[in-house]
């Protein structure tokens, strides 16, 4: 099986919160938010939150069961 993006995603937000800058580095995608939103029409339950870093602010995702 072809490890793609996508799928190097869905594995990495399996284990942790994901950032936009974590995304393009461990898996080379530049629109998280995006690819989250296809997930969620897909049926993944994906969860985000609110991260504050360095004086600005983003979002982290995260897929969880159920």
């Amino acid at each position: 099986m072809q490890d793609t993006k996508l799928t190097k995603l869905v594995t990495l937000m399996r284990k942790r919160w994901v950032s936009p800058i974590d995304a393009l580095n461990h898996c080379g995608l530049m629109s998280l938010s995006q690819r989250c939103g296809e997930l969620r029409r897909d049926g993944v339950n994906v969860v985000s939150k609110w991260v504050n870093h360095n004086g600005g602010r983003h979002k982290a995702y995260r897929i969880v069961r159920g």
